[in-house]
């Protein structure tokens, strides 16, 4: 005896999350070659948009059916559903430095109404508005300041949680906020990475961290400008350690900060390949770029799946038919992920997913005792 569910996804290149949820029982995959019962015991998903539902005999460009298993009369006894796909895009919170100093140009001295001078906050948020609002439908963009006041307060939670098509609530949560304060960037990078510890939705997690200066702002210190290098760079492994990897993004003249930057774009775990490893920008068209950049980069390799395997052992993963081996050492192949109730792609199986290769994954669920050939 064997069901046999069929997780199956249109993998699209451009969008910023290979990251998919089943929709509910009963509905279908979008395939052009359509979605039908392969005999009576295997789902086959064709990609493309527009798919129906098949009956009877097998879809043939089915991606179970190309897979040569014989299908059961009574596979449907282990649970047999069918199910569409939707993308889930990841949740990225912007961390914006709002210092007194991003009042000054990207050179660091203040404008003072001089002719030309653009205040670095204006650059940056310019920038932000226009690249959340292009792509809200495909990044669950959150905002959080720090300060929050005029000194090193940050509050809990954020000023936008995060979530879809939040363009215009950023935009709003921008237009009442002004700089003002020093840079607590310790507390700002940690009260961020709890807040979004604390969100059950199983999207991938990030943040952005983007700053003007050197940390400040130490927990305890006499002097609110004590530099608190290491504190930052400790806060922003903490977050990585803890599953949500850091963007650093350097803005204006941060001749002071190299270092820091450097260190915590290393700590994140997403620095740039060559120096400075943090992401440096100075005007609107260079944050631009970057926030682009790295919304191609999160792209992900993870597939929520309906449920936890009936036999955790008994699993066949497919890549467009061809089966992936598990890897537990998460080098090239798959593995499941919290709860058994996701898979995980590594290696060269997640790069042919990123890179529209792959157009379809699947995974295949034995009944107990019955294996997978």
């Amino acid at each position: 005896m064997r069901s046999i569910l069929v997780v199956a996804g249109w993998v699209f290149i451009a969008v910023a999350s290979c990251t998919f949820n089943p929709g509910p029982a009963g509905s279908v995959s979008n395939g052009s070659s359509g979605a039908g019962y392969a005999g009576n015991g295997i789902l086959g998903v064709g990609t493309g948009n527009a798919g129906h539902a098949a009956t009877g005999a097998a879809a043939s460009s089915g991606a179970a059916a190309s897979n040569g298993m014989t299908p059961s009369i009574d596979g449907p006894n282990c649970g047999l559903q069918q199910y569409g796909l939707q993308n889930v895009p990841p949740d990225l919170l912007i961390i914006l430095d709002k210092s007194a100093s991003m009042s000054n140009g990207p050179d660091d001295k203040p404008c003072n109404g001089a002719a030309g001078c653009q205040p670095k906050w204006d650059s940056m948020t310019a920038a932000i508005l226009q690249v959340t609002k292009q792509t809200e439908t495909t990044i669950r963009w959150g905002l959080k300041f720090f300060a929050n006041n005029n000194t090193c307060g940050v509050n809990p939670g954020v000023a936008v949680d995060v979530g879809p098509n939040n363009g215009a609530a950023i935009a709003a949560a921008i237009g009442m906020t002004n700089p003002g304060g020093h840079t607590p960037t310790r507390l700002a990078e940690t009260s961020g990475a709890t807040y979004l510890m604390s969100r059950a939705d199983p999207n991938p997690k990030y943040i952005l961290l983007a700053t003007d200066g050197i940390p400040n702002c130490i927990p305890g210190a006499q002097s609110q400008t004590t530099v608190d290098s290491m504190g930052a760079e400790q806060a922003v492994l903490d977050a990585a350690t803890a599953g949500i990897p850091t963007f650093v993004v350097g803005v204006g003249n941060v001749a002071d900060a190299v270092a820091t930057l450097t260190q915590m774009a290393i700590n994140g775990g997403r620095p740039q390949a060559a120096a400075p490893r943090y992401y440096p920008v100075s005007s609107t068209a260079d944050l631009v770029s970057v926030l682009t950049t790295i919304g191609g980069q999160i792209t992900s390799c993870t597939f929520a799946l309906a449920m936890p395997p009936p036999d955790p052992t008994n699993i066949g993963v497919y890549g467009d038919g061809v089966r992936i081996p598990q890897d537990k050492n998460h080098a090239n192949g798959w593995d499941y992920g919290a709860g058994m109730t996701s898979i995980e792609l590594f290696g060269a199986a997640c790069d042919n997913v990123k890179s529209g290769k792959t157009k379809a994954v699947q995974a295949v669920f034995g009944c107990p005792g019955q294996i997978i050939p």
